[in-house]
């Protein structure tokens, strides 16, 4: 037994004066006693807190919230949850370097307030004390994987708390014991699910006079990950993930790793252990494949259950959740229901709680990322959907037309000097009920003059006719390639009325070539399209990069397989588009030891004349602006690595229209607090072996900035959740903004991923086209405006 200090106040944190807790609803969730607690990490320098939610006639209100004003955004409060009767546990499990701490709470009896009693913390540095918990009658457990242990805490809550650590012998580093934790009122089952190579195991202990004492030890064979997740479904009986490993964990056990895209996992399978009258332990398999999705922390699916039904999430996959119901009699499962996800509640079953026949689910990509907490009613084998939470007001999107910006505003959308032209949903342009918006480009038809644009989805391309800019036509859909899944990242750019298209962190997508041509010939839009071809010597890229002087395409980011050029640039030949031929590499080395992210590349017609007429590309690397000279593909060579201060994510940037200075945006020193508004670093590269850092702009918005494009005179910058942003660049030291169009205006303009991704403002006729992740295409046009 290990000695514990713990802190004990009980004054009720209703009355904490503090910062105002954020408006965000995406951590983990309790039900009991006919409410619905969640957990609200500190983030953006807001406030952690429990919100509180109750159900009325009218359906679920918010009636309390309890501010946490100690908690930073690090510790990782509110994450994991367990609630029994009028005790509730929430987790801080990187609290304090990593130590952990568990926070208890009690609802007090006649009043039915809850309010904080304890707070107790890990023992040491990486123990992440709270990694899970679970409460029942009375006594808490909460893991500690990190140093193999898992506290009891006896009377938790009370002034007669005691506690005590359990940790078998012959646990080795890594097993990560304690990973998953639950108590059914006689044993406790704890995860280890990093034991034997990670093929995992359930330590299973009984209760006795001399404290608990280990009965069994579970697993699964040729299961990895055994043990990652437990939940009681009755006494001597539990559901066990064994959801595979990670590819992380593969390289920790210099294992090879299968092809696929990134987080597909092996032998994925859902285990119900039940002990016998006789002692015995019988293993079942419920699920033999879990859903091939993004998995969640600790790559465990979301899982809700009760001796009659479980429900288990995958989230953003076409079954968010699916419903099984049990024969206790022949103690079977059977599939029972589905709950689709839709576009408005992205991420659905991130965070999953039942109470009897009620079940709550939270999406927090909903309400423009802000999240919303769905509640469901299960009856036999139906789900019915009977509520819905959420902190913000979301604004039902329907298409429109030209509306002016007029005192501010056009729609619901604010503005300023830029009208609104017309707008389509995601729904609209071919977008199924879990799509949002990524990349987008243009094309001009040369025969018709007809102006598209193409916008890139997560599972697919959208082809859009804007030659009647108020009323434009969703011609077509080039969906992704077969056998790859949807991606948050698409991107197109356009060569010889040609479109390229690569994709990232999917299966086998390769490079799309489609011929735009054919968008002529669509008497009855719209229609499904397939590539001319696909370029396979690559699986997947993050950006792709065309020089339209040279017929050059520059694959970036790319990964999983083929010709990756470790993440740098991947030349390609594309003169003949049909026809695309693999010709080099730019090293790591070269790149200045980093992958790219995105890129610029030219026919250099700089003030620089040792490189004037050559192709160099300005890359974004994270770290570093990469100056590199690949007029010879077969030997690239680097001119410079530029790091600036300050320095979170060198993501995009773009060239003045005479090659003498480069707009930099660096994506997310926003959302670290690195810098107070949103910056742009503007570079003078009038010496490309030397350039210099000539300014950092910060705007008056504090936004994280994502995608910039410059023409002519004017900047062009996709800011997230402050939108497109115009900036007039005459003073190229000193932009003043000229007009804006924000597309998400339901929230403040704060750091943060939501809204504009990119934008395209080439178009002769002044129309500009931006993707707003999940709202859907906007078609623009700056006003004139004197400066």
């Amino acid at each position: 037994m290990r000695s514990l200090l713990f802190a004990l106040f009980c004054a009720c944190i209703t009355s904490a004066a503090a910062q105002q807790p954020g408006t965000q609803l995406g951590a983990a969730i309790v039900m009991g006693y006919g409410e619905i607690i969640a957990g609200q990490p500190a983030v953006d320098g807001t406030s952690a807190a429990l919100r509180v939610f109750q159900q009325s006639e009218t359906g679920w209100h918010l009636a309390a919230t309890h501010v946490m004003p100690d908690i930073v955004q690090s510790d990782a409060f509110g994450f994991v949850m367990g609630l029994d009767g009028d005790l509730l546990a929430v987790s801080a499990f990187l609290q304090s370097d990593g130590h952990g701490a568990v926070y208890l709470f009690k609802r007090d009896e006649s009043s039915g307030e809850w309010s904080q009693v304890r707070s107790i913390n890990g023992s040491r540095t990486d123990a992440r004390l709270g990694t899970s918990l679970d409460v029942k009658g009375g006594m808490l457990l909460a893991g500690a994987p990190g140093i193999n242990s898992v506290l009891i805490a006896h009377r938790a809550g009370t002034h007669e708390q005691s506690t005590e650590w359990l940790s078998p012998e012959n646990l080795a580093p890594g097993d990560r014991f304690g990973e998953a934790v639950a108590f059914d009122g006689e044993r406790i089952y704890v995860g280890a699910p990093g034991r034997d190579s990670l093929a995992g195991a359930v330590y299973v202990f009984r209760s006795t006079d001399s404290g608990y004492e280990e009965e069994t030890v579970l697993s699964a064979t040729s299961h990895r990950g055994f043990g990652k997740a437990l939940t009681v479904i009755e006494s001597g009986n539990i559901l066990v993930q064994a959801p595979g490993i990670s590819y992380a964990e593969y390289r920790e056990l210099g294992l090879e790793r299968p092809q696929g895209g990134a987080g597909r996992r092996e032998n994925r399978s859902l285990f119900e252990l039940t002990r016998e009258s006789s002692g015995t332990w019988i293993q079942s398999t419920v699920m033999d494949s879990l859903p091939d999705a993004a998995l969640m922390r600790h790559y465990a699916f979301p899982l809700a259950a009760n001796s009659e039904h479980f429900a288990i999430a995958s989230p953003n996959d076409e079954k968010a959740i699916q419903l099984y119901t049990r024969d206790s009699a022949a103690k079977t499962w059977s599939h029972a229901a589905d709950v689709g996800i839709s576009t408005s509640e992205q991420a659905l079953g991130q965070y999953l709680a039942m109470d009897g026949n009620n079940m709550a689910a939270v999406a927090p990509g909903a309400v423009f990322e802000q999240g919303a907490i769905v509640v469901f009613s299960i009856n036999g084998g139906d789900i019915e959907r009977t509520g819905r939470i959420a902190l913000v007001e979301e604004v039902a999107l329907e298409p429109s037309g030209r509306v002016d910006c007029e005192d501010g505003a056009a729609l619901s959308f604010t503005c300023s000097n830029v009208d609104l032209l017309a707008f389509l949903p995601i729904d609209a342009i071919g977008g199924a009920p879990s799509t949002e918006m990524s990349d987008i480009w243009g094309w001009t038809d040369p025969v018709t003059g007809a102006e598209y644009a193409l916008a890139g989805r997560t599972d697919g391309t959208s082809f859009v006719d804007i030659s009647n800019p108020s009323a434009p036509i969703f011609v077509g859909d080039l969906p992704l390639t077969t056998g790859a899944r949807p991606t948050y990242w698409r991107d197109i750019k356009v060569y010889k009325d040609h479109a390229f298209i690569v994709a990232d962190a999917t299966d086998d997508h390769g490079m799309q070539v489609f011929d735009l041509t054919r968008l002529r010939d669509v008497s009855e839009p719209p229609v499904v399209f397939e590539p001319l071809m696909t370029y396979d010597v690559v699986d997947n890229a993050h950006n792709i990069i065309i020089n339209e002087e040279t017929g050059y395409a520059f694959l970036v980011g790319a990964g999983g397989g083929g010709q990756s050029c470790g993440g740098a640039l991947h030349m390609v030949n594309i003169q003949d588009p049909a026809n695309p031929v693999f010709e080099g590499c730019t090293s790591r080395e070269v790149a200045g030891g980093r992958g790219t992210h995105d890129a610029q590349c030219v026919t250099y017609r700089g003030p620089d004349t040792d490189y004037f007429g050559r192709e160099i590309c300005f890359n974004s690397n994270g770290t570093v602006l990469n100056i590199a000279d690949v007029t010879d593909k077969k030997n690239p060579v680097t001119l410079f690595n530029a790091s600036y201060p300050n320095v979170r994510y060198a993501h995009q940037g773009w060239l003045t229209d005479d090659h003498s200075f480069f707009y930099l945006n660096d994506e997310i020193d926003e959302i670290g607090g690195a810098v107070s508004n949103t910056r742009t670093l503007i570079w003078d590269v009038t010496d490309l072996d030397d350039p210099q850092l000539a300014r950092e702009f910060l705007s008056d918005n504090t936004a994280s900035d994502h995608n910039l494009y410059v023409r002519g005179n004017l900047m062009y910058q996709s800011n997230y959740g402050s939108g497109l942003r115009i900036f007039d660049i005459s003073d190229v030291m000193n932009p003043v903004e000229v007009g804006f169009f924000d597309t998400v205006t339901a929230i403040p303009d704060a750091p943060g991923f939501i809204g504009s991704w990119s934008n395209y403002p080439y178009f002769e006729s002044g129309s500009i086209v931006i993707t707003s992740i999940n709202e859907g295409l906007f078609v623009l046009k700056k006003r004139e405006v004197d400066t």
